[in-house]
């Protein structure tokens, strides 16, 4: 049902009004409902965009630009899995397959991880192109993640 049509039926069932299409009542309906369509239709995209399983466009760039890069290169599938993964993530994980997934949340793809518990060192190297914003993003997520006792170190090949 349109706006106008739904106010239309409202304000006949009062009995008050007649809706020729060329009355004064009928032509400022028709200018109501013109923007309250508009604006429901700007609603229902907003409340798409706000959801990951849902999102197409801003919604999926804006939560990845949140939490450091935004990888249009992929598909939308991947993206919103890339996503989930991070939300999953985010109160963190007990190992080292937790820290995987933490780092492909974060959009990283090609990287290694070397663990000496021993001396309780974490290297993560990356070999994806980051920028420097980015790259403070994703020190910033991993430190979170890991633990305090660990000396985390990053090194970036490209």
């Amino acid at each position: 049902m349109t706006g106008y049509q739904s106010m239309a039926s409202k304000l006949l069932a009062t009995g008050l009004y007649s809706l020729e299409p060329d009355s004064a009542v009928g032509c400022e309906l028709k200018a109501y409902a013109e923007e309250l369509d508009r604006m429901y239709a700007e609603l229902d995209i907003l409340l798409r965009e706000a959801f990951i399983f849902t999102a197409e466009t801003y919604g999926i760039s804006e939560r990845e630009k949140f939490i450091g890069r935004e990888r249009d290169d992929l598909s939308l599938a991947r993206r919103r899995e890339l996503l989930m993964l991070r939300e999953k993530n985010a109160d963190g994980g007990h190992g080292v397959a937790d820290l995987y997934q933490l780092i492909e949340s974060l959009g990283v793809l090609h990287y290694t991880v070397t663990l000496v518990q021993r001396h309780g060192r974490i290297t993560i190297e990356v070999s994806d192109t980051l920028t420097s914003e980015q790259k403070a993003d994703f020190e910033k997520a991993v430190k979170t993640f890991t633990p305090v006792t660990f000396e985390t170190i990053f090194r970036y090949l490209s």
